[in-house]
């Protein structure tokens, strides 16, 4: 994606968030996008669904699928629920909170330390959103695609049965981790995916 429709997908979002504000009907019907003016507390807000892979900072080889539902605060900043799976049962395990590239920018050295870029994962289709349009997926892509996250798991091990030890800093895979062929395997057969055409699906939207 170049620098001009990077902008153009951060203006939508800019857009959106004032056009909220302001009353304005919002386009496209879009989680993250376009905001529910109706919600009573933060549960009734729409929720982008995306799947991903995260990485223990301090051990890569802890690695896991982790289901996000996402919604935006505003002002480049978005919050994100973690659970183990997109089950009814799921494990609520951490949080994650993504910010623009241009909020990266401004954080103190020692915090930018704690945040990881998400341009690899949605290159190698490692990052998957779910229940919207094309044209809404799209959207979110590129809006996400110069974003950093920050990611807390509250429960390290989801195998115990209540969450046991401290929160762990994780990763989305970098430029030297790869994520088990296994876990991608797995991914794809849940949601019906095939990686190879994610990934050459996401060349042409970000002009690779």
């Amino acid at each position: 994606m170049n620098r001009r429709e990077a902008i153009a997908a951060g203006a939508m979002l800019v857009f959106s968030f004032n056009a909220e504000a302001k009353g304005l009907p919002l386009k496209p019907k879009c989680p993250c996008v376009d905001q529910d003016n109706k919600a009573k507390h933060p549960l009734e807000k729409k929720h982008a669904h995306i799947c991903a892979f995260h990485i223990g900072v301090d051990d890569p080889k802890l690695q896991m699928e982790v289901t996000h539902y996402c919604t935006a605060l505003g002002d480049g900043v978005f919050q994100c629920i973690l659970y183990d799976s997109p089950e009814k049962n799921a494990k609520l395990i951490g949080v994650e909170y993504v910010i623009s590239e241009e909020k990266f920018g401004q954080l103190p050295k020692e915090e930018a330390k704690l945040w990881h870029p998400h341009k690899k994962e949605i290159d190698e289709g490692l990052l998957t959103i779910h229940e919207v349009t094309k044209s809404c997926e799209e959207t979110l892509l590129k809006a996400l695609y110069s974003s950093w996250g920050k990611t807390w798991h509250t429960w390290p091990d989801v195998t115990t049965p209540i969450p046991m030890g401290k929160p762990i800093l994780m990763w989305s895979v970098g430029l030297t981790d790869s994520v088990d062929p296994k876990l991608i395997e797995n991914r794809d057969k849940k949601y019906n995916l095939k990686l190879e055409e994610i990934k050459k699906s996401r060349a042409k939207l970000l002009g690779k």
